[in-house]
């Protein structure tokens, strides 16, 4: 795990001003060579004494050994003559690769498994992770699974509720501190319900409620606040797992005959619209 990765995963755990350091650190990682304590703790408005109890938290000595530690963890870097296109390339390269060095292959696998399994799957999420609740339940539906979002807070509770024993629940959040995504499924997993989360932090609410965490890399870290997609490391993940799905044979098929079934229907109302005209 290098220092980046243990920063993102302590960040819950962090005090205000830490959150700030932290903060600061992942998303200029690249040009932290020459700065000083004092520089450091201009830019995020700390101490220098408050840098140093960061830098104990993550078991470095000091500044410098912290310092010594992000200089070590190799930079992304993409050379292309189009200024915007490799600024976006940049970033969402950097969240690839960065989700691929947090995610277990083990437990990419368990989730695929447990959703092949599941005779109901529940998707949790609100806001922007709703709107990826919603594409990963159409992805499932798809595939001829029992599958139902909810993104509305009430209408999660009572969803909650519903789930038993063998039901497969996935909470979707990026912080995992989402009141409403925790607080369903709290209530799923008192149920019986197996839980699983995609979210950016280990030790979030939403991770340790869950049996077992997807974990993606948080975008509000790169510091490309202009166009930041918060949720493209979600849906990174999501494609993964629908790829993983697909090589089952039996999920494949349904996927091909439901595209056929819309394509169909798609033409049908073309041609309805033709003969009216």
């Amino acid at each position: 795990m290098t220092i980046l990765e243990e920063i993102q995963q302590k960040f819950p755990s962090f005090s205000d001003k830490e959150k700030k350091i932290a903060t600061y650190l992942l998303k200029n990682s690249d040009t932290l060579t020459n700065i000083n304590i004092s520089t450091l703790a201009k830019e995020t408005n700390t101490s220098p004494a408050t840098i140093t109890r960061f830098a104990k938290k993550l078991n470095q000595n000091g500044f410098v050994d912290l310092k010594i530690q992000l200089s070590a963890v190799p930079a992304v870097h993409i050379e292309n003559d189009m200024a915007i296109n490799s600024d976006v390339y940049n970033f969402y390269t950097k969240v690839i690769e960065q989700t691929e060095q947090m995610v277990k292959q083990e437990d990419l696998e368990n989730v695929v498994q447990t959703i092949k399994k599941a005779p109901r799957i529940f998707i949790f999420g609100v806001g922007s992770s709703g709107l990826t609740a919603l594409e990963f339940t159409q992805r499932l539906m798809r595939m001829g699974l029992n599958v139902v979002s909810t993104t509305d807070s009430h209408m999660m509770l009572i969803t909650s509720s519903m789930a038993v024993s063998g039901d497969l629940v996935i909470g979707i959040s990026a912080s995992g501190e989402t009141t409403d995504v925790n607080e369903a499924i709290l209530c799923s997993k008192q149920n019986g319900a197996h839980i699983v989360s995609i979210t950016s932090f280990p030790e979030s609410t939403l991770s340790k409620l869950s049996d077992t965490s997807l974990l993606v890399y948080n975008s509000a870290f790169i510091g490309r606040e202009r166009f930041i997609n918060s949720q493209f490391a979600i849906m990174y993940q999501i494609d993964v797992i629908s790829t993983m799905l697909l090589e089952d044979n039996q999920l494949n098929d349904r996927m091909n005959q439901t595209i056929k079934v819309i394509t169909r229907n798609s033409l049908n109302e073309e041609l309805k619209r033709n003969e009216k005209s």
